[in-house]
C-alpha cells in the first residue's frame, strides 16, 4: 500500500504487533463463543440487539428484519470517538441479547459502557477484530513466521467496512450470529443475508467504476482524519495526508499551512471532510482555500438523514469521488 503522509497527534494507532496478538488469539474466543447460548429465542419475541455505530445497526437490520429490535447506542450524525452516552442511553443494553461493536480501538468508550451494563449472557461481538481476522486468512490460509510481514500490508486503520469485502464478513457473523442466537428461523436469516449481499456488491461494483473512472494521477485522498485507509486500499488509490489521526485536533496556523503544503505536493483536486467532524474540517476547510482546490465530502463511521445507510454510503462517496476528482 502506497505510504501516507500524516499531520498532527491523536488517539495511539493500532499498531501490527496489535494485529498479530489478534491472529493467534481471536479465533480461540471465536471458538469459545460458538458454545451455547442461554439468551436464544425459542418463541416468537424478538431478539434485542445493540450496537455501538448505526451503520452496524443498518447491517444488523438488513440481516434480522423484523427477527430483531435493534438499538444504536451512537445517534445519527454523531462521531463515534468523542460521543458520550447518557443514562438512559444505558437502559437498552440492559436489556439486550446480543451485541454489535467494532473494536481495535474505533469506540473504546462506547464499548466500556456495552461490557459495563450488558447481562451475563448476552455475548459482545467485536466485528472489526473478527473481520481483521479474516482478511489475514484470506491472504495467508497458513500464517506462519512472516505474519508480521503480511500484516504490513494492510491499512492499520479500524475502518475496515470501508472495504467491501470486509463489510460481507461484518454481514456473515452478524447472520451467524442472529441465527445461533434465535434457533427457529435460520432460513429467514439466510435469505436476508444473501440478498443483502447481492446489494453489497453492486454498490461496491458501483464504486469501483466510479473510482477507475479517476484518471491515476488524480486518485489522491486528502482527508480529514485517518478514516479512510480501507477504502483507498480497496479502490487502489493513495491515501496521501489526513489532518489528524483520530478527531479532536485543535486549529493553528501552523498545521493549516502544513496540509496546504501538503495538497500543493501531492497536488490533490480537492480535500474530503466528514460531515460529522468540526475541527478537522476547519482545518481543511482553511487549508483547501489557501491550496486552491475544493472541499467535498466523503462518510466514513457516521451515517445523517441525508446518507443513513450503508449502501447509499457507497454509492454517495462514489459519486463524490468522481465528481471531485475528475471522473465520470
Amino acid at each position: 500500500m502506497p505510504a501516507a503522509g500524516r499531520l498532527g497527534e491523536g488517539t495511539p494507532r493500532i499498531s501490527p504487533f496489535t494485529f498479530l496478538i489478534s491472529l493467534f488469539t481471536l479465533p480461540a474466543l471465536l471458538l469459545t463463543a460458538c458454545g451455547d447460548n442461554n439468551n436464544a429465542s425459542t418463541n416468537n419475541d424478538k431478539i434485542n440487539v445493540i450496537t455501538t455505530l448505526p451503520l452496524f445497526a443498518d447491517f444488523v437490520r438488513n440481516v434480522g428484519g423484523d427477527r430483531v429490535d435493534v438499538t444504536s447506542l451512537l445517534p445519527l450524525g454523531a462521531d463515534p470517538h468523542t460521543f458520550e452516552p447518557s443514562p438512559r442511553d444505558v437502559e437498552p443494553i440492559t436489556k439486550a441479547d446480543i451485541a454489535f461493536a467494532n473494536g481495535l480501538d474505533l469506540e473504546p468508550g462506547l464499548i466500556k459502557v456495552l461490557e459495563a451494563n450488558l447481562p451475563d449472557d448476552a455475548e459482545l461481538v467485536l466485528l472489526g477484530e473478527e473481520s481483521l481476522v479474516e482478511s489475514l486468512r484470506r491472504a495467508a490460509p497458513s500464517p506462519t513466521g512472516d505474519a508480521a510481514e503480511l500484516l504490513s500490508y494492510f491499512p492499520e486503520d479500524p475502518h475496515l467496512w470501508m472495504a467491501s469485502e470486509n463489510a460481507d464478513d461484518y454481514v456473515q457473523t452478524i447472520w451467524h450470529r442472529l441465527e445461533r442466537l434465535d434457533g427457529t428461523s435460520s432460513q429467514a436469516y439466510e435469505i436476508k443475508f444473501f440478498s443483502y449481499l447481492d446489494q453489497i456488491v453492486d454498490a461496491s461494483e458501483y464504486l469501483t467504476e466510479k473510482a477507475d473512472s479517476v484518471r491515476p494521477e488524480n486518485q489522491k485522498l486528502v482527508t480529514s482524519h485517518e478514516a479512510f485507509d480501507w477504502l483507498a486500499y480497496d479502490i487502489g488509490y493513495d491515501a496521501v495526508a489526513a489532518v489528524a489521526e483520530a478527531p479532536g485536533q485543535e486549529s493553528s496556523p501552523r498545521k493549516i499551512a502544513d496540509v496546504a503544503s501538503e495538497i500543493k505536493a501531492y497536488r490533490a483536486l480537492a480535500v474530503f471532510s466528514e460531515p460529522q467532524i468540526s475541527e478537522e474540517s476547519h482545518i481543511l476547510e482553511q487549508a483547501a482555500e489557501d491550496a486552491g482546490v475544493q472541499v467535498c465530502t466523503l462518510y466514513a463511521d457516521s451515517l445523517d438523514d441525508e446518507v443513513s445507510t450503508y449502501i447509499e454510503m457507497m454509492r454517495f462517496n462514489a459519486d463524490e469521488l468522481a465528481r471531485c476528482l475528475g471522473g465520470d
